[in-house]
């Protein structure tokens, strides 16, 4: 492959290809984000990958930060933009730059925690279930207050792990299921509130 031909978009739309097909979803999706960050930066120009230098990862680097991402948003788009990049020259479509990503952040820093605070969490609890024992229908407002206790109650389990359960995965008040993203098991005994919320939501 003539590597004046090839583009930074282009080896980003093959190597997506993969991790999808490998079914490597989670790593795929930073990818695919990272791809239209950068196309939105070039106003969707395809970039050949002989033309990416310093000075280019420098102005988006600035054009992250312009629009408000943190540091580590950041500095997880360069270093997916790096991976691509060194992809591209073991596969003799660019050439090796030395120190090419030297000047642009691919550190991390310790943002501060957006997070709710523990009297937040309960009274959300509190005006659920208050709220589903008025009624025998949930609007679509209670629908995601449910879902969003239900993640908090079933020690943080993530929503794409919550949209994917069975039936089957409840057997009595324990629950069994794999990250969809790790593979890893885990069993949650759920309470009497966790299994009235269940129900509400079973189908």
């Amino acid at each position: 492959m003539n590597r004046t031909e090839v583009t930074l978009q282009k080896m980003f739309s093959i190597i997506i290809e993969e991790l999808r097909e490998n079914s490597r979803w989670g790593t795929a999706h930073i990818y695919q984000a990272t791809s239209n960050a950068f196309s939105a930066f070039v106003n969707n120009q395809e970039l050949p990958l002989r033309k990416l230098n310093s000075a280019i990862l420098k102005r988006f680097e600035n054009h992250l930060r312009q629009r408000n991402c943190s540091w580590n948003t950041v500095s997880t788009y360069i270093k997916t933009i790096r991976s691509v990049y060194h992809r591209a020259v073991d596969m003799k479509c660019a050439r090796y730059i030395p120190r090419l990503f030297e000047h642009v952040y691919t550190g991390t820093r310790a943002d501060r925690k957006k997070s709710l605070e523990t009297s937040d969490i309960s009274y959300l609890v509190r005006q659920t279930e208050m709220s589903i024992q008025e009624t025998n229908y949930l609007s679509q407002n209670q629908q995601t207050k449910v879902f969003f206790v239900l993640m908090f109650m079933l020690r943080g389990i993530p929503f794409v792990d919550l949209a994917y359960l069975h039936k089957r995965d409840l057997q009595g008040n324990v629950l069994s299921y794999r990250r969809r993203k790790t593979g890893r098991a885990l069993t949650v005994m759920l309470t009497p509130e966790v299994m009235q919320l269940v129900r509400l939501v079973a189908d």
